[in-house]
This record gives structure tokens, C-alpha cells and sequence, in this order.
């Protein structure tokens, strides 16, 4: 197949390519017999058209659609091959010429982002000191018996910080809508997760009571209940007031927490786990730091078509997560406020600087042969085998199902160990 090549800017390559036009008239007439193959005329079978009838019905148009799209992907695969490209995102494709004789197509494929690397190594980046306060600890030990708190039926009314165990149907103007029935509810006062002025109107409820709830949903809501006024008929089974144990070897005990027998004990475990914290947000923020000198020195050309994949594929992503919650997009936005042309536009610019960060990683792996052996690999089953107290074979079992998956994370580790051993002091 006759090609002519052409390098553009933002690493972009245009290919013309001539199909054979022996080859193109095998494709036309590949296309004519599946288009006759679902040919229907009266008096005939699907199918069973004469081939001189169906010539007459079937005209050069559509012939040459099927011909072109059954010519593309070989012609495209033959072009990768042949010149030895990677395309980085979706091609563009336009059919140049096109008679009975001859089929000229013009690819337009997007390659890897080309990536001048500035200065990765020596930067300086100073990691932030981080203490952990006293009353910090406090917070999180009051936080861990909170949590193991129990719930007692009481017969006094119900207060902010008590559950209410009840029956509930809503109504907007005398009808029933969907979501807005539910039986044995439990709600803690307080929490905020019911609509906007529903709980503070159950607080002094009592267990037995029928209650009438009235509430207006918020504006940024579904767009079926927004702005409209609701009417919730409720009946209390239960008011469970909360009831905080006491911080003692007891109840230390019961929290089960290895090697913390007493309150001393707890605090310095509470401390290490918020220094660890700590330590690994200033890590963090340190190499982004680190990443964002090292994305400004460098150069790097990202083609439109790059990105706009990258933002196609994180509002997929956004679209599941929304699903999940058993929302629309549309509903989504009318909830949120948001626009979609500011999400998106929002999206582009994280796109961009994901990609350009994992560009110039990409690009500093290459350039100090950053690769994972399996030795290495073989290495990190032990150490996981270790930690969880498992036999080796098993942790292959489990993690070798996606084991291209498993090394690539494993060299992306070991490529921001690097940029973050050369940099960060």
C-alpha cells in the first residue's frame, strides 16, 4: 500500500495512504454481497435476491460506505506496523479520493506526547515538619469511645443526639412521592442527613407518638421535590439515648488493639497513628511540590485529542459514581448547582496536569532505566506474605491474576521513590 508520511506539530502524524486497487474492489465487493445478503424485495427471500436485481437495487453510495469501513482497520493496522507507530489516542480518519478504481484515506494519529525533561534531580524540596498536639489526641481517643458507644431505649423525649426508630411517609400536595416512605427508619438527631429543619421538628418526641413533620426541600435538589413544601407523617417506635462508656482498662480491653492494654497506652497509639498521618500528607504535598517544578522545567506538547480522551473517560467515571448514588447527571447538577461546561472545563485542567505529571515520571524512568525485575517482584510477594501471616503461593494466587497490573504499580513506586530521593530534603 502506497503511503506518504508527514510529521505535524503536538506529535501528531499525518499518513495518506492509496489502497491497491485490486484490494479495493475486493472490498466493494465484499460490501456488496453482505448488503445483499439483507437485501429485501417483494416476491424473494431475504437474501435470496438475484445478484442482477440486486445490483439495480442497491446503489454505489452504499456500497462504497461498507467498502471504506471495511477497508479501515486493516489499512490502519498496516500503517502501524509498517512505520512502527504507537498512536496515544483515537485517530481521526477522511477518505481523500474515492471513485471505483482508487480509495485514498488520511489518517491523523496522535503519538506519545513528546517530553523534553528540564531538571528532576537536586531540587530541594523541604518536607514540612509535623508535631501532634495534645488536644488533638484528646480528639481522637473521645472519637474511638464515641464509636463504641451504646444505644439505650429511654422513655424520656427525644433529644439531639438520640436515635429515633420510626415509620415515615411523605407527601407533596396529598401524594405520595418516591423515597419518601420508609419503616423502622433509625435517624440520630443532629447527624443532618435527613432535608433541612426534619429532625430539629422530632426533637421531644416520645416512644408511641405520631408526629407530623413539615418541611420545604431545598431549591438544589431533585428536580421532581425542589422548592416544593412536604408533609411527613411519622410514627416513633423508639428514642435510643446514647450512652458514652468510660475510658478504663475495660473498655480498652474490648477495643481489642495490639499491644494497648492501658489509657497511656492508647494515647501514644493515637499519637502514632496521627504522626503517621501526618507524616505521609507532608510527604505528599512535599513531592507534589516536587512534581510541579519538574512539570514547569520541562516541556511537553499534549495534543487536544489526549485530552479530551482523558476528560471522556473521567466523566464516565463520574457518571458511575453518580449512578451508584442512584442519580442522573442531570439530577446531579440540579442538586449541586453546578454547570457541566465548568465541570468540565475543570476536569481538562486536572487531565492536563495528571498527564503531564505521569509524562515527565514516564519520561525520568526512561532516563535512569527504572524497571522492576522479577526477582523484585518476587521480593514484594514475600514481604506481603509477611505482613499478612500468609503463605507465599497464596499471595502469588491472588495478586498473579493481574500481574501486569502488579508490576506496573510496583515500578510506579519505585519511580516516585527516586524523584522523591533526589529532591525532597
Amino acid at each position: 500500500m502506497k503511503r506518504e508520511v508527514k510529521k505535524l506539530e503536538n506529535s501528531k502524524v499525518e499518513v495518506l495512504c492509496d489502497v491497491e486497487p485490486a484490494l479495493w474492489k475486493e472490498y466493494q465487493e465484499k460490501a456488496f454481497k453482505k448488503l445483499a445478503a439483507n437485501l429485501e424485495v417483494k416476491g424473494f427471500r431475504k437474501g435470496k435476491v438475484p445478484e442482477a436485481m440486486a445490483r439495480k437495487e442497491i446503489n454505489q453510495g452504499s456500497i462504497f460506505n461498507e467498502a471504506v469501513n471495511l477497508s479501515l482497520q486493516p489499512a490502519f493496522d498496516e500503517v502501524l506496523r509498517e512505520e512502527k507507530l504507537q498512536p496515544f489516542a483515537r485517530p481521526s480518519v477522511d477518505v481523500t479520493k474515492l471513485s471505483d478504481s482508487e480509495l485514498q484515506l488520511k489518517f491523523i494519529i496522535v503519538l506519545a506526547p513528546e517530553v523534553k525533561l528540564g531538571q528532576y534531580k537536586g531540587l530541594g524540596v523541604k518536607k514540612d515538619a509535623v508535631k501532634v498536639e495534645e488536644k488533638e489526641i484528646d480528639a481522637e481517643v473521645k472519637k474511638l469511645v464515641e464509636q463504641n458507644a451504646s444505644l439505650v431505649v429511654s422513655e424520656k423525649p427525644a433529644k439531639k443526639g438520640d436515635t429515633v426508630v420510626f415509620d415515615f411517609v411523605g407527601s407533596v400536595n396529598g401524594k405520595e412521592f418516591e423515597g419518601g416512605k420508609a419503616d423502622n427508619y433509625s435517624l440520630e438527631l443532629g447527624s443532618n442527613s435527613f432535608v433541612p429543619g426534619f429532625e430539629d421538628q422530632l426533637v421531644g418526641v416520645k416512644s408511641g407518638e405520631d408526629r407530623e413533620v413539615k418541611v420545604t426541600f431545598p431549591t438544589q435538589y431533585v428536580p421532581d421535590l425542589a422548592g416544593k413544601e412536604a408533609v411527613f407523617k411519622c410514627k416513633i417506635h423508639e428514642v435510643k439515648e446514647k450512652v458514652i462508656p468510660e475510658l478504663n482498662e475495660e473498655l480498652i480491653a474490648e477495643l481489642n488493639i495490639p499491644n494497648v492494654k492501658t489509657v497511656a497506652e492508647l494515647r501514644e497509639y493515637e499519637k502514632q497513628a496521627l504522626l503517621s498521618q501526618k507524616e505521609n500528607a507532608a510527604s505528599n504535598a512535599a513531592f507534589n511540590k516536587v512534581m510541579d517544578k519538574i512539570i514547569e522545567g520541562s516541556k511537553i506538547e499534549i495534543a487536544e485529542e489526549v485530552l479530551k480522551d482523558e476528560v471522556e473517560g473521567m466523566k464516565k467515571n463520574m457518571e458511575q459514581q453518580v449512578s451508584q448514588r442512584g442519580l442522573t447527571l442531570e439530577q446531579y447538577y440540579s442538586i449541586t448547582g453546578q454547570k457541566p461546561e465548568d465541570v468540565e472545563k475543570q476536569m481538562k485542567v486536572e487531565a492536563e496536569k495528571n498527564l503531564r505529571a505521569i509524562l515527565c515520571m514516564e519520561e525520568i524512568a526512561k532516563a535512569e532505566k527504572i524497571e522492576v525485575s522479577d526477582a523484585e517482584v518476587e521480593f514484594e510477594f514475600s514481604k506481603i506474605a509477611d505482613q499478612y501471616k500468609m503463605e507465599v503461593e497464596k499471595v502469588k494466587e491472588i495478586l498473579g491474576k493481574d500481574l501486569p497490573r502488579f508490576k506496573a504499580e510496583l515500578r510506579q513506586r519505585r519511580i516516585q521513590d527516586f524523584i522523591g530521593k533526589e529532591n525532597i530534603a
